[in-house]
């Protein structure tokens, strides 16, 4: 739906929110299915705005943190990126990467409130935002009066489109030079993160449900100096391959699309 529009009033969607829900809004249905209408999509990678999005073949095992806004009557009525109309009174979300549809586990990591929702459009696309809520899911939240929340994504069920085809963008990869210095800079900071809640940028190479694929990845990577801190982060089940930390945001975008060009198509920038 959004896909190639501004997405920038999501920033001042709170002050639009509407004043009272119809008469036979209910504020969390009894269940969600992942099957409700609309296309089941993976959709090719996109660019928006400089920055390049790459689908996902499988939302399993994703579980992220980052930033949630919402989106609400500007686009009640419109289709969705996978054909659906938006309701913004069902209890749906737009992703960037994950398949459509899936079902998501958020939660409110500053109130401790969850919902599940379904993912069934694309968004948002400003940068550091991880997930675009419908006004009934933020409303349930308690994200509405400020607009945004940090939360926690997590798939509970997603489309299978593994075998979808997908055609691959030509990039110029970034010069390694370049490249080389920022993760030199980065890499001997590593001591000194700050907190969580600093968001400190790096980029995540893959997720795996095995530690042993993990460690191969870190070790293919570490062949290249320049990726030098790449590491394995476990989190529950999850073990994660990261290079970093940044910076800045935009080194961590400058030495991901280096690291996509050398094949590894679904890493992102993520903020931790």
């Amino acid at each position: 739906m959004r896909l190639f529009a501004l997405c920038l009033a999501v920033v001042f969607v709170a002050s639009c929110a509407p004043t009272r829900y119809p008469e036979d809004y209910q504020q969390q249905p009894a269940s969600l299915h992942l099957g409700e209408g609309g296309k089941v999509k993976r959709g090719n990678p996109y660019q928006i705005d400089g920055q390049w999005y790459y689908p996902l073949a499988t939302g399993e095992n994703y579980d992220e943190v980052g930033v949630a806004s919402w989106y609400g009557d500007k686009f009640h009525g419109l289709k969705t990126a996978n054909g659906e109309t938006y309701n913004m009174y069902a209890m749906t979300a737009a992703h960037t990467t994950l398949p459509m549809p899936s079902l998501v586990r958020v939660t409110n990591l500053e109130n401790g409130k969850s919902v599940t929702v379904r993912v069934n459009d694309r968004g948002p696309f400003a940068k550091s935002r991880l997930i675009d809520l419908s006004y009934a899911a933020a409303k349930a939240l308690g994200t509405v009066k400020h607009g945004t929340a940090r939360v926690r994504v997590q798939t509970l069920q997603s489309a299978d489109v593994s075998s979808e085809k997908v055609t691959k963008p030509t990039k110029q990869a970034a010069k390694p030079s370049s490249v080389q210095n920022l993760l030199v800079q980065a890499a001997p900071v590593q001591s000194q993160v700050p907190s969580v809640s600093s968001k400190v940028p790096y980029v995540q190479v893959g997720a795996f449900s095995s530690e042993s694929n993990a460690i191969r990845m870190v070790e293919k990577l570490k062949k290249h100096e320049k990726y030098a801190s790449a590491k394995v982060i476990p989190v529950g089940h999850v073990y994660r391959v990261r290079v970093g930390p940044f910076a800045q945001t935009k080194d961590a975008e400058l030495v991901l699309n280096d690291i996509q060009s050398h094949g590894y198509t679904a890493a992102m920038v993520i903020h931790d």
